[in-house]
């Protein structure tokens, strides 16, 4: 069918079908996909249950929900969780936030309780092994002096009643651990590192044999991949998995590219790369969990790579043969094999995340989405911008404004929304985020950066960020923006920098050591670096690669902290803060909005009750889409649709600009 003449209207103020509600409710997701025979779980957000996770099946082509409604199916251990359930011989072991406690869920689904939900001892990397019986876990417990302690512990099989099992401690002393795997032979292999060194820097894969007589204990330990070190002359394992003929498999870079490997110790090699491809087959581990790839059968392994940004399911061969392409996709957040099919949830960039069925010729079948696709008329598709940058070659993800009803004037390029991503070691995809739509659809166009430090590009490309953060992400964004504007993608007045914690702390860097941007909106931004210090036990040295030790450095940490200079800042501001931020405490944000009214620059602050570093409330994160739109509105003199509240904003020159 034909579609009318689009109206003419500037950019920003075009009406749009994806409204503030539809973004929210787009919040929902589904993560963790595993498989159990022939059945599929994984989990599903609940938006409107505050971000409940709950367990799911599929089961003869039929979806349902196999946790209680009140279950909270989450992991905090390292603050970021992960590996919050498994599955094994209909048996299902979770971590239930709603208590604090581990729950077993047995095939005829009872349920007991494993732990007794003391608030200060965490649990994740959950997996359950029936046939032994043990459950294994990675537990952090906060209640001794200093640091928490993590350790890798094996509890009792329940006795048939709610009472709490016996806990032995298998593995401690390093200041961290994750993916405990039991293969065959009662051999367990798991990953070990030690501050300073994040898990990408060094996590060191070892192998030991399960024992049992007097409790339970490993025995016979070695290390057989990784290589002890903090920086450049360290090497990562990841996600190690038993394979079907026995082999341990696990990615690994000492090369400088996350590729896949295995491990037999019958081999006078008993180490081996399986492909040589020059590409991440492998993420930096910020979270816990085992889903990276899967064996199809003893010569095929299912997994994916990123290559230039672009990602790709892969099939990698145990045997020497040529890696296989398949079929192309935004991201992957997790794979399994199911009787020898293939399976994944994996992001898009014309529709939402899609659990889908890997077809023997590389095509994809979707089996679940949690929306239906979205209308294409107002569907922006990214596209890839490559170019060198002052520190090397920089990629970003170019949305457009994209609305079949509308048109710009002619001659006007689009406002543009320069993204930083969080992490910072992070990776933006071209996949299909409600929030973007919600933009480009309106007229604006989005510019999604991977600077350097960024992950999916090897280990070179992470490293250049050492030392260099709030110096090498500023230059590759406005290098970025520059590249956009001189393709003709953007105005180059209008040019706005947002980004949320780190990403916020880059967006707030760069106005207070450049004028290139118009303005910068920070979702709980980090405006002082010392204020990471000491933080949370995952990242208390983080800051030791990408700044500097402390306090050796300290003057580094004050002289790349926006909030001291303040005197250089010379953009108008956003600031979106949480009242109970642990992380970044809401006066930085109150100095940084003090310092822009000193200086005559519009600004505006809005701060959350109740909300910490994120927004997880509908209401809030509602609040921030309209704040955002009003502020932009009346910056830059356009009417939005939308019927928003109008934003209070300090030194806003003239009264009469448009928003409501």
């Amino acid at each position: 069918m034909d579609h009318p003449e689009p109206v003419v209207a500037p950019h920003g103020s075009w009406a749009s079908p994806i409204g503030i509600d539809d973004v929210i409710a787009g919040g929902g997701q589904m993560s963790s996909l595993q498989a159990d025979e022939a059945d599929l779980l994984w989990l599903e957000s609940r938006p409107d249950q505050d971000g409940r996770q709950a367990i799911m099946r599929l089961h003869n082509g039929v979806v349902n929900e196999l946790t209680p409604r009140h279950a909270n199916v989450r992991s905090r251990v390292n603050e970021y969780g992960g590996g919050a359930f498994h599955a094994s011989g209909g048996v299902i072991v979770y971590c239930d936030e709603s208590d604090r406690t581990i729950k077993l869920r047995a095939p005829n689904g009872t349920v007991c309780t494993l732990t007794d939900g003391d608030p200060l001892v965490r649990y994740g990397d959950v997996r359950v092994y029936p046939g032994v019986p043990v459950v294994l876990a990675v537990r952090e417990d906060h209640r001794g002096p200093g640091e928490p302690e993590t350790t890798i512990v094996a509890l009792e099989w329940p006795a048939g009643d709610d009472r709490p099992v016996a806990e032995h401690v298998l593995r401690r002393g390093a200041s961290f651990y994750a993916n405990p795997e039991l293969g065959p032979g009662l051999r367990l292999a798991w990953l070990q590192w030690d501050h300073p060194a994040m898990p990408w820097d060094c996590a060191t894969l070892h192998v030991g044999r399960l024992h049992r007589g007097g409790g339970l204990a490993i025995r016979d330990a070695v290390q057989i991949a990784g290589r002890r070190g903090f920086g450049p002359d360290g090497a990562a394992a990841h996600h190690p998995r038993w394979a079907p003929d026995g082999s341990l498999l696990f990615t690994a870079d000492p090369d400088g590219f996350f590729r896949l490997h295995s491990w037999r110790d019958d081999r006078d090699d008993p180490v081996r790369p399986l492909h040589s491809d020059a590409h991440d087959f492998d993420l930096p581990m910020f979270t816990l969990g085992n889903h990276a790839f899967a064996a199809l059968d003893e010569a095929r392994v299912l997994t994916w790579y990123f290559s230039e940004g672009l990602c790709h399911l892969a099939v990698v061969s145990t045997r020497g043969e040529p890696t296989r392409r398949m079929a192309g996709v935004s991201s992957v957040d997790s794979v399994c094999v199911a009787l020898g099919e293939g399976y994944a949830l994996v992001d898009r960039p014309v529709g939402p995340r899609a659990l889908v069925r890997v077809c023997p010729d590389g095509t994809l079948d979707t089996l679940r989405t949690l929306a239906g696709l979205p209308d294409r008329d107002v569907t922006s598709v990214a596209r890839s911008l490559m170019f060198t940058g002052r520190h090397g070659p920089v990629q970003a993800w170019y949305y457009p404004p994209t609305n079949a009803r509308f048109a710009a004037p002619r001659a006007t390029r689009p406002p543009l929304l320069v993204q930083v991503h969080g992490g910072p070691t992070a990776i933006a995809t071209n996949a299909y985020y409600p929030t973007y739509q919600f933009w480009t659809s309106r007229g604006f166009a989005v510019l999604d950066v991977n600077y350097s430090g960024s992950a999916g590009f090897g280990r070179a490309w992470r490293d250049r960020l050492r030392g260099m953060w709030g110096v090498a992400d500023v230059d590759d964004c406005i290098d970025a923006t520059e590249a956009a504007v001189d393709a003709g993608l953007a105005d180059p007045g209008r040019v706005v920098i947002v980004g949320g914690s780190a990403g916020g702390y880059t967006a707030l860097r760069a106005v207070t050591t450049s004028d290139r941007f118009a303005a910068a909106i920070s979702r709980y931004g980090i405006a002082d670096l010392k204020a990471l210090v000491g933080g949370h036990k995952f990242e208390s040295h983080y800051m030791d690669s990408l700044v500097g030790p402390w306090p050796e450095d300290e003057r580094v940490y004050r002289d790349r902290s926006p909030i001291n200079n303040l005197d250089k800042l010379a953009s108008p501001i956003l600031l979106l803060q949480g009242t109970d931020d642990p992380v970044v405490p809401p006066d930085q944000a109150s100095a940084m909005a003090d310092a822009a009214r000193r200086r005559g620059l519009p600004v505006a602050l809005v701060m959350f009750e109740g909300e910490g570093h994120g927004f997880h409330t509908a209401a809030a994160r509602s609040r921030t889409l309209e704040a955002q739109l009003s502020f932009l509105s009346q910056l830059f003199g356009f009417t939005p649709a939308d019927d928003i509240p109008r934003l209070p904003i300090d030194n806003l020159p003239g009264d009469n600009l448009p928003g409501r």
